[in-house]
């Protein structure tokens, strides 16, 4: 276990943005949770959730609050039969580790979800999807620590209350540590993927049964080609939530942008792509000093590590305001902010 104290933040955020933390937490043991608690009572202190840093930019000021991390790293197998494994993951386990170890061992459910940034306790509060593949598809329970009644106990998959990059985590910020997280997957050979760039990329290599290695490394190669890597140009991947809207909404948005991406979601909503939204509003690969929006991907917003809170506050209500006045559909960050 490690308290260290007036801690950088910006070492927490691929953004590189951010002040310094009271303190800074990094637990191993479920049993060093009472010394943290300790802490937060008596100097009546927020606890805050961390995981790598790659959904998370922070305010450059003085933060009076209690950062933790999981730094627990494991992956145990529970259960094993013909058709697959339960498998039991550390929280602070790194995410495509996880995923590698998977297709190592030809277990399939993870593969499209192959090189998102996070942990694997991260993942379950935004609900990650990629590429066709879903969280919840293979998640069959959770288990937190609760800092408001001090229990540990399990979540199931329903429990969870996953929605569109949302959960019941993400609903009770400052509640739930994430200490682990159980997955089932499964035996079988996966499909072909469906998802146009996967498609067409097995298409052109004229592959129509892909391993499970060879679907993951396609969806390396997509998001290599797609997003910026953070190591090098620090970015907090998709900056804004693609915006859902009502049919009604869709039809007339449909009239007036005829090349419009829409992808209906449940009865009654469809997922605008608000990298098109951005892009269309003349924002894409635009430079605005310290930050910049992608040309690669209009939702990413990347820094050079001199940014201020400041500057991507504002440059974040610039982009904005301005689908808002041109399409009518306001976009809200899908990145964490810690003020």
């Amino acid at each position: 276990m490690k308290i260290l104290e007036n801690y950088d933040l910006k070492s927490l955020s691929y953004l590189k943005i951010g002040g310094v933390a009271r303190y800074f937490v990094e637990i191993e043991k479920i049993e060093e949770w009472q010394k943290i608690i300790e802490i937060r009572d008596k100097e009546r202190l927020p606890i805050i959730m961390v995981g790598e840093g790659s959904n998370t930019v922070f305010n450059d000021g003085f933060h009076n609050k209690i950062f933790v991390k999981i730094g627990s790293d494991e992956i145990l197998k529970v259960y094993e039969d013909r058709d697959g494994v339960n498998i039991n993951v550390a929280g602070g386990t790194n995410w495509d580790k996880l995923v590698e170890w998977a297709v190592k061992h030809k277990f399939s459910g993870l593969e499209l979800l192959s090189g998102i940034p996070g942990t694997v306790g991260a993942a379950p509060v935004q609900n990650i999807s990629a590429y066709g593949g879903s969280l919840f598809d293979t998640l069959t329970h959770i288990k937190v620590f609760d800092l408001k009644t001090e229990e540990l106990y399990e979540l199931n998959n329903q429990e969870c209350e996953f929605g569109y990059r949302n959960s019941l985590v993400k609903k009770n910020p400052g509640r739930f540590a994430i200490i682990s997280v159980s997955f089932r997957l499964s035996k079988d050979k996966p499909a072909l993927p469906r998802y146009k760039d996967l498609a067409l990329y097995f298409l052109k290599k004229r592959n129509k049964t892909p391993t499970i290695r060879e679907i993951r490394q396609a969806v390396l190669d997509v998001r290599k080609e797609k997003l910026p890597d953070p190591r090098t140009e620090p970015n907090c991947g998709s900056f804004f939530l693609n915006p859902i809207v009502d049919i009604e909404t869709a039809k007339s948005l449909a009239k007036k942008f005829g090349d419009m991406p829409q992808f209906p979601i449940s009865l009654g909503e469809i997922k605008l792509s608000g990298g098109w939204l951005i892009e269309k509003s003349g924002f894409k690969g635009k430079d605005f000093g310290n930050l910049k929006v992608s040309p690669k991907n209009a939702l990413i917003i990347i820094g050079n590590g001199r940014a201020t809170f400041e500057d991507l506050v504002s440059l974040k209500k610039r982009i904005i305001d301005g689908v808002e006045k041109n399409f009518h559909v306001r976009l809200a960050p899908e990145v964490g902010f810690v003020e």
